[in-house]
């Protein structure tokens, strides 16, 4: 990506050829970002990983250019081309986005998957944080008034939601949820002073697990048995996504901050994967036994999550 971000000349006259090659590696760069070895979270513009109808369009074929600070593009230039594009891309992306969505709710839950980020390392833990703040901005937040229910809706509540609880025995999800409300802290602040009410919980909408106690070495160690997607690693031992495996996952810290200091654990971004301090493994849905009639998915406190976000609304 970078090499060919070198070659291009912003001030040269406009080429496809150019801009298109310049838009794949931009899509190759950003979804090397997302891989779990370093799962970083801001990484705009969302659709060259989501593309859906717009593959190959126009609206996704520009990528950054190595700009001279201040100036303007010249007409019919490369730079001209990717800025148009790129005003485009709001204009048929971002902006019917917010009118159309964000514009109407009132209501809001902001999934956050902090277990890739642990095992990736505190690189990816600060990205999060820095994103959950970005993703607060977006929102039109405040107490709702009558004027404000009927011309322009303010979300009221936000509930900030640490995904995957499953894949932590019970008695770490307390401590996940200490974690979160610790990266959301800023972010949350500004939310309750505009007049909106915030809230942290660690959930599964599908538990994946159960738990169990596992014996090594003489310590009972509180364990979780499910079954790991097909490529997951174990160990040195790769797993075929159909076999149940026993695991402790770790205990995460009981005090939150030690996590965003410099150096505090090593992730796979930063160490070899064996060195990594934690690897929770991604498991598959449970299996289900449909004999004694329609089978009902487990959770863990998606009951929490609904009371606090449209609770009131019931009574």
């Amino acid at each position: 990506m970078h090499e060919h971000l070198e070659s291009l000349a912003p001030v040269a006259p406009e080429n496809e050829a150019a801009a298109v090659t310049a838009a794949k590696l931009f899509t190759e760069y950003l979804r090397a970002c997302r891989h779990e070895q370093f799962a970083m979270s801001l990484l705009p513009p969302g659709r060259f990983l989501m593309p859906g109808a717009l593959a190959n369009s126009p609206a996704l074929t520009f990528a950054p250019l190595d700009l001279p600070t201040g100036g303007t593009p010249p007409a019919g230039s490369l730079w001209a081309m990717m800025r148009r594009r790129y005003e485009s891309y709001k204009d048929i992306v971002v902006r019917p986005f917010f009118r159309d969505h964000f514009a109407r709710l009132d209501r809001q839950i902001v999934l956050v998957d902090a277990l890739a980020a642990f095992n990736a390392g505190p690189e990816a833990l600060r990205d999060l944080e820095g994103a959950l703040e970005g993703i607060l901005d977006c929102f039109n937040t405040g107490r709702r008034t009558l004027l404000s229910m009927m011309f322009r809706p303010r979300i009221d509540r936000i509930l900030f939601a640490a995904t995957k609880a499953g894949h932590l025995h019970h008695l770490s999800h307390d401590r996940l949820e200490a974690i979160l409300r610790r990266m959301v802290e800023r972010a949350a602040s500004r939310a309750e002073f505009a007049g909106a009410t915030t809230d942290v919980v660690a959930l599964a909408a599908v538990r994946a697990t159960r738990e169990a106690s596992a014996q090594h070495h003489g310590e009972t160690l509180p364990s979780i048995i499910g079954t790991p997607m097909k490529g997951e690693v174990a160990g040195k031992e790769t797993l075929d996504g159909e076999s149940e495996v026993a695991t402790f996952p770790g205990d995460l810290p009981a005090s939150p901050d030690a996590l965003f200091s410099e150096g505090t654990f090593k992730g796979s971004g930063s160490a070899h994967p064996g060195e990594a301090d934690y690897r929770f493994l991604r498991f598959r849905p449970p299996r289900l036994d449909a004999t004694q009639g329609e089978p009902a998915l487990p959770h863990i406190r998606l009951d929490r999550a609904l009371q606090f976000l449209i609770g009131d609304k019931l009574q």
